[in-house]
């Protein structure tokens, strides 16, 4: 039996204060992230029409209009044996003499009444408008936008100002999570996991965090469980660096920092810190969730557990008790504050890890947010930075693994340099590359494995050495070494650059320029040396 449609009589809309609710997002009274999002609301609201707001279906607000009618046997909707007295229509019904229309309201017609639904005057006088709409980009004109019109057209709030009637200051557009087809998720394709499952294999903190990190701000991500695995094993190594702070004695809530005393590396993790909260803060300002979670990640991962640990090993088993209770101390601050800043994306570990440590009777939800170290009347700028001492070993680390030199093989390390800071710290050098020595000092003679670092050439010492192989990989190292050099000589050459770029940007190119020549001198020395 074929089905034919119907023409009927709708309800429709003509939209009011569509220019003023333009103008509250091009003037960010309301902004949205991400801004790309006003391009689109803009484009459907200059090209609007009016809207169908009636549905032939039994749940829904009905439509408020009643007739005035002689009612008729078999009857049920206007014009359709009703026999209506002149055009009258009503929008609160007279009683009796009166029927109301069948039809109902849109949903959507119905969720721009929000405002009014959920909230009494005296509560919207309190909390309209709100601060912060999150919701799907795919609802744009289906919601946010008719909110906009319906605050601005029916003024809920405590004056007739714009700002105190658009429904909400931000607008936050959340990402999709695709498979890896691309494809939206849904029973009918079976694509979609089991977060259940997921969670058994890798805990609710790793699904958590694992998602969040990979979510960048307005934009779909295809799903990948290798992700949460890796939000798995950033949940383990923090439990682990933790459990490595408990062997050396209980945590102290509020850690007393002598700040004249601390050895580099702890100034530079504090450092790092203060940075990181200062990011975590700009990214939180934008709500790009995904860079806090990656913030975070970075920090704990290489600043405090691949850097600062291993550095700190050596004081907390040496001999000297005040060098030790200092990097403890220091170790307590960071997992405070990370485990705080953490919390929101892991809630589960941060909460197990905050009792364990003993930092607060409270639950971790409770606790305030950290606040950066100050240093007091101590000079940072006068502070020698660790950074040149973990670029050396970092650089040491590669070179024996691109040389296949197994980790557990003693090795002499030669350094090109005369950094009083890399001579202070030799020891710290050689514990972390696992060499039986480090010389640093200026030299022209090189034979070895080599690589360039921010400290100079970096030597790795060996009775039997691969030449071809180690000519090829310096190879590599110079052609690279010459792109870096060419491309920055360009930029210098560039007379619109020179012209119209900061001073302090121009120096710093020079100074790139004049490293990274530096650098190609050293490796072809290096390369020279081989032959």
């Amino acid at each position: 039996m074929p089905i034919e449609p119907s023409i009927s009589e709708q309800w429709f809309l003509r939209y009011p204060k569509t220019k003023e609710a333009l103008e509250v997002v091009r003037d960010h009274l309301i902004r949205f992230f991400p801004t790309h999002w006003e391009k689109v609301y803009a484009q459907w609201l200059e090209n609007i029409r009016d809207w169908c707001i009636s549905r032939q279906v039994w749940w829904g607000h009905r439509i408020p209009a009643w007739y005035r009618t002689h009612i008729l046997p078999g009857a049920h909707r206007p014009g359709e044996g009703y026999a209506i007295e002149g055009p009258v229509v009503r929008t609160e019904s007279p009683g009796e003499g009166w029927i109301q229309d069948e039809d109902t309201l849109d949903t959507w017609f119905s969720s721009w009444l929000w405002a009014y639904e959920t909230m009494d005057k005296e509560t919207r006088q309190k909390f309209y408008p709100t601060s912060v709409l999150v919701t799907a980009p795919d609802i744009i004109f289906f919601w946010v936008a008719r909110m906009i019109i319906a605050g601005l057209e029916l003024k809920p709030g405590k004056t007739a100002k714009i700002e105190d009637n658009i429904p909400f200051h931000h607008v936050f557009f959340t990402s999709i999570i695709r498979d890896k087809l691309g494809r939206k998720m849904s029973k009918s394709l079976g694509n979609s996991p089991d977060p259940l499952e997921l969670i058994d294999k890798y805990g609710a903190d790793g699904l958590r965090f694992g998602l969040m990190r990979i979510a960048p701000t307005g934009q779909d991500i295809r799903f990948d469980e290798k992700q949460i695995e890796e939000g798995r094993n950033f949940a383990t190594k923090l439990w682990n660096v933790v459990r490595f702070r408990q062997m050396h004695g209980p945590s102290e809530a509020t850690p007393r920092i002598d700040i004249q005393s601390l050895s580099i590396y702890a100034v530079e993790v504090l450092s790092r810190l203060n940075e990181t909260i200062d990011a975590v803060e700009t990214a939180y300002r934008e709500y790009q969730f995904n860079m806090v979670a990656q913030h975070l990640y970075n920090f704990v991962w290489s600043d405090y557990c691949d850097r600062f640990v291993e550095a700190a090993k050596t004081d907390i088993f040496g001999e000297d008790a005040a060098k030790k209770k200092s990097a403890l101390a220091v170790m307590d601050h960071v997992l405070s504050a990370v485990l705080r800043l953490l919390h929101p994306f892991m809630p589960h570990i941060t909460e197990e890890l905050w009792s364990l440590l003993g930092f607060g009777a409270d639950s971790i939800q409770f606790a305030p947010p950290p606040e950066k170290m100050r240093f007091g009347d101590r000079d940072l700028a006068l502070v020698p930075r660790a950074s040149t001492v973990y670029d050396a070993v970092e650089r040491t680390r590669k070179i024996r693994v691109e040389s296949g030199i197994p980790a557990t093989e003693k090795i002499r390390v030669r350094i090109d340099s005369d950094d009083p800071v890399l001579k202070n710290e030799a020891a710290i050098v050689a514990r972390l590359t696992n060499a039986e020595e480090v010389i640093i000092e200026k030299s022209t003679g090189y034979s070895g494995y080599s690589g360039y670092s921010a400290a100079g050439l970096i030597v790795v010492e060996k009775a039997h050495v691969d030449k071809v192989a180690e000519c090829e990989r310096l190879d590599k190292q110079i052609v690279e070494a010459e792109t870096q050099l060419a491309a920055t000589q360009r930029q210098l050459n560039n007379k619109s650059f020179i012209d119209r770029a900061p001073t302090e940007v121009v120096e710093e190119f020079r100074q790139r320029e004049r490293g990274f020549a530096a650098q190609l001198a050293k490796l072809k020395q290096a390369r020279e040396s081989l032959k």
